[in-house]
């Protein structure tokens, strides 16, 4: 059977989300240079400045695309015996940790520009917020959408199959 044509649903829909969890993640890189020593009104700052937020923003999204990858690959094999059940039960495992890891990513990121998310969108209007805060908090809030709706199509995936069963 040709390698297009049998694939299934849930492969379709892991690359969904695989392509929308690399523009969230190339769209938060843009937020963390656009919002660095970004200073907004009493001395507050967009990006709350502890490292490990975005740290964990990066390798939790680096590593749901690896899981991603990783099970849509092992569904393309088919084992029998012990090895089939322990390869179908990794593959499962791979297809649930990848959307928790876009989880993890998305409150993570959500943490660390929610100060600045709150300054520049739900402050007085009298203060000036500048035209880079305002670029800022359109990109984050446009990775923001993009790593939920990567999430929702990752969850849904992990409901159908990677691979179309194959008629004797």
């Amino acid at each position: 059977m040709n390698l297009i044509k049998k694939q299934g649903i849930g492969t379709w829909i892991s690359l969904g989300a695989i392509l929308l969890s690399i523009v969230a993640l190339i769209i938060f890189g843009s937020v963390l240079s656009v919002g660095d020593n970004l200073d907004l009104v009493g001395m507050s700052e967009y990006l709350h400045k502890e490292d490990s937020v975005f740290t964990t923003v990066t390798v939790c999204g680096v590593l749901a695309l690896v899981l991603f990858v990783a099970a849509i690959v092992l569904g393309q094999f088919k084992f029998d015996g012990i090895l089939g059940t322990v390869v179908d039960v990794v593959v499962g495992a791979l297809r649930v940790a990848a959307p928790a890891l876009l989880v993890v990513a998305f409150f993570n990121f959500l943490l660390g520009t929610f100060n600045g998310l709150g300054w520049t969108f739900f402050s007085d209007e009298g203060i000036g917020i500048s035209e880079t805060a305002i670029k800022a908090g359109n990109m984050t809030i446009a990775s923001v959408v993009l790593f939920v709706v990567a999430m929702l199509a990752g969850i849904v995936a992990s409901f159908f199959a990677i691979t179309k069963k194959v008629e004797d």
